[in-house]
């Protein structure tokens, strides 16, 4: 059985700014930040950075479309569950993200001492 991987919820140490954010939308700026600074991207290796930039196109694409691409939404959906994009999904991959007390508890002994 696989350890459940405990997340502190600081974000990532490897995933880059957007590089040349201006060549994106908005949403798509927005959606990088959010898995940038995601609890489960503290478990990212360089291949999953990779992942991340290669899914950046699609989502701009998704952006730019006119029309719902069926098949682009569920390349996306898929790809962002096997990075642990819903609940469900980190439960399936053992990840849990540490609650504010859970974080602070040991962390700070002086402060815990002091009350």
């Amino acid at each position: 059985m696989h350890p459940v991987e405990d997340l502190t919820g600081d974000g990532s140490t490897i995933v880059p700014e957007l590089a040349d954010p201006e060549r994106f939308r908005p949403e798509v700026r927005e959606w990088w930040e959010t898995w940038r600074t995601s609890p489960q991207a503290e478990s990212f290796l360089p291949t999953d950075v990779q992942r991340l930039k290669t899914l950046t196109l699609l989502v701009q694409r998704i952006y730019e479309m006119e029309g719902a691409d069926l098949k682009a939404y569920a390349e996306l959906r898929q790809q962002e569950s096997l990075l642990g994009g819903t609940v469900l999904d980190r439960q399936r991959l053992r990840m849990k993200v540490k609650t504010e007390s859970e974080r602070s508890s040991g962390d700070d002994v002086l402060g815990d001492l002091l009350g």
